[in-house]
């Protein structure tokens, strides 16, 4: 059994909620600046073709924050699995909507 120092795991639970929100709100910036772009496009009637490239890049960063999210959310999943096998198996890991009954501080991840 792992022995994980109570105050660590907090400050990690911490990271870990506050890294998932920055990669969610990098996301939903990238597609705003994407209806924007488009917006505009329209309105200054700015031909289709001339805006592709933009509108291809700002697809690209999206589905590379996606794919972020992904290795964020694989990182946590192993973090859980260490948690799980932990003296701290019954305290709450940074998971964003945490099972009732789990002391808030911070470290468990469900489906790991």
């Amino acid at each position: 059994m792992h022995q994980i120092n109570y105050n660590k795991a907090e400050k990690l639970a911490v990271d870990i909620r506050a890294t998932h929100e920055s990669i969610d709100d990098a996301l939903a910036n990238v597609a705003t600046l994407t209806s924007s772009v488009l917006e505009v496009c329209r309105v200054s009637e700015i031909h289709p073709a001339k805006s592709q490239a933009v509108i291809v890049e700002l697809a690209g960063g999206l589905t590379k924050l996606a794919d972020a999210r992904g290795g964020f959310l694989g990182a946590h999943r192993q973090i859980a699995k260490v948690q799980r096998d932990s003296n701290l198996q019954e305290v709450d890991f940074g998971c964003l909507n945490p099972p009732s009954g789990l002391a808030p501080a911070g470290l468990h991840v469900v489906n790991g």
